[in-house]
């Protein structure tokens, strides 16, 4: 009894593995390069001009800070042989007071503008993984995995989908 029950077993069993075996050759993979995808869709220059836009001022305003720091440093080299010791102390003063308030102003303008970046990238990410998504659907793709994560693929039997994803982001 035990007997047959084990070789009724081995035989399903064996039966399954020629199943899962063939459908295994019939595995269908896409690759796609983010990094080309995000160069050439136009979401991306939009991105860059909208956080131009928004942060324009702020940015002008820590130009000419950085600006005014410069100048007033060159000053102090080329007149400090002249200056009397109270005078260099007071424009030494005024300039780490200015570097101060640069890096007050600087840092939360900075962190400010990678949450807004990140924010902005999030939505394009969104975009091109939904692309991606219906790209293998519609391809019946089994598997599609980001190229610069993949340490070797066979190009004849991996199909790059960065040029269809391109397209269809591009067309939103």
């Amino acid at each position: 009894m035990k007997k047959s029950f084990k070789s009724s077993a081995i035989a399903i069993l064996a039966t399954l593995m020629m199943g899962t075996s063939a459908s295994a050759f019939a595995h269908k993979v896409g690759i796609v390069d983010m990094q080309e995808i995000y160069k050439q869709i136009p979401q991306m220059a939009k991105v860059e001009q909208t956080l131009q836009a928004e942060f324009a001022e702020r940015r002008q305003e820590l130009e000419k800070l950085q600006g005014d720091i410069r100048f007033e440093a060159e000053k102090f080299k080329r007149e400090s042989t002249t200056m009397s010791q109270a005078q260099k102390d007071a424009l030494r003063e005024k300039v780490e007071g200015m570097q101060k308030n640069l890096a007050e102003k600087g840092r939360p303008l900075e962190q400010e503008i990678k949450t807004r970046q990140n924010q902005e990238l999030a939505k394009v990410q969104g975009i091109i993984i939904k692309a991606i998504e219906e790209i293998a659907k519609d391809g019946k793709y089994d598997e599609v995995k980001v190229k610069d994560t993949t340490i070797y693929f066979n190009p004849k039997t991996v199909v790059d989908l960065s040029s269809k994803v391109v397209d269809q982001v591009s067309k939103q």
